[in-house]
């Protein structure tokens, strides 16, 4: 129960910050709108480095679906344990979400574009083409599955592996999340898509399902951080 709770609140906090740091760079009549790709990228990667060192000690950092069942494939995690893990990681991710709109709200009235207000829940592709998402996020969760794999076998110090996967995220994030919006995870993806399609108006839009990759053919961003991080998880 102890590795479950630690789950869940490492992942609520990614989730908080990450999504935070969108709303803030985002919404209108923030004090950070207008930050850019590398604002939201770099506090990313702090949230991710803050997550796992809270996490980690206690669960083992599990704050992505698709590490826990790259993990579980390949032997390194007990298979028994992958249902129980996933579903702290998306009551977390949701959890972490809930207070980013309670919070945010008047920015989000106060910002007319719906596609903006639907960014800061629900990521998406600047071009749709749903081969090319689904090989950009399977090699950006490739990576950081190898990077992953490497703390797991013991590669990092262990006072480094914070850090470790907070730097992977950030290179990640810079050098391919510009093409789909770096979901990476179901537990960013699907439960902040979840939130915001219970608390969407008109106004705002849709969450976008189909985009989200919940009907195929375009369930990339279900598929691809699972397949990426099965096939190289093996290596170390």
């Amino acid at each position: 129960m102890r590795e479950l709770t630690a789950a869940f609140i490492g992942t609520m906090l990614l989730v908080l910050l990450t999504d935070g740091t969108v709303a803030t760079a985002r919404l209108a009549r923030s004090h950070g709108v207008g930050g850019n790709w590398l604002t939201i990228a770099v506090g990313s990667a702090i949230a991710v480095s803050i997550a796992v060192g809270l996490a980690g000690p206690i669960s083992g950092g599990h704050v992505n679906p698709a590490v826990t069942f790259a993990l579980a494939t390949w032997g390194l995690f007990p298979a028994e344990r992958v249902a129980a893990y996933v579903g702290a990681q998306l009551a977390g991710g949701f959890s972490g979400a809930v207070p980013v709109w309670l919070l945010f709200w008047r920015h989000g009235e106060a910002t007319s574009d719906p596609l903006v207000k639907r960014g800061v829940f629900c990521t998406g592709p600047a071009i749709r083409h749903w081969p090319a998402n689904l090989a950009t996020e399977c090699v950006g969760t490739a990576v950081l599955a190898l990077g992953v794999g490497a703390a797991v076998a013991g590669r990092v110090p262990g006072a480094v592996v914070p850090w470790w996967i907070g730097g992977l995220v950030l290179a990640i994030g810079l050098a391919l999340g510009v093409t789909t919006g770096m979901a990476r995870k179901l537990a960013r993806d699907f439960a902040l898509r979840l939130v915001y399609a219970l608390v969407s108006t008109p106004e705002r839009g849709s969450p976008d399902w189909r985009c989200g990759g919940y009907r195929w053919p375009t369930a990339w961003w279900v598929q691809s951080p699972t397949l990426g991080s099965s096939l190289v998880c093996r290596v170390w």
